[in-house]
């Protein structure tokens, strides 16, 4: 998928930080995307997923091409 991307987009960047981390570079414009190829759990992601939609980005399922959704219940009632 990278080679496919440096093909497409030119030179790529990879950067190593933590997801939540990363997908705020996506809200703020300091990164294009972030493809998460390896699973990881919505705890890892959820902060980063709620800065995004309110910067107005969708953080999609790549094989469904559906918006992430949360998976687990709250135990907040």
């Amino acid at each position: 998928m990278c080679k496919k991307c440096v093909d497409i987009h030119g030179a790529v960047n990879l950067i190593s930080k933590g997801s939540s981390l990363k997908l705020c570079m996506v809200a703020e414009g300091t990164a294009n995307c972030y493809p998460r190829f390896a699973p990881t759990m919505e705890w890892d992601t959820a902060a980063g997923q709620a800065i995004c939609e309110h910067a107005g980005f969708h953080v999609i399922d790549w094989k469904t091409k559906r918006n992430n959704e949360i998976q687990s219940r709250t135990i907040i009632e």
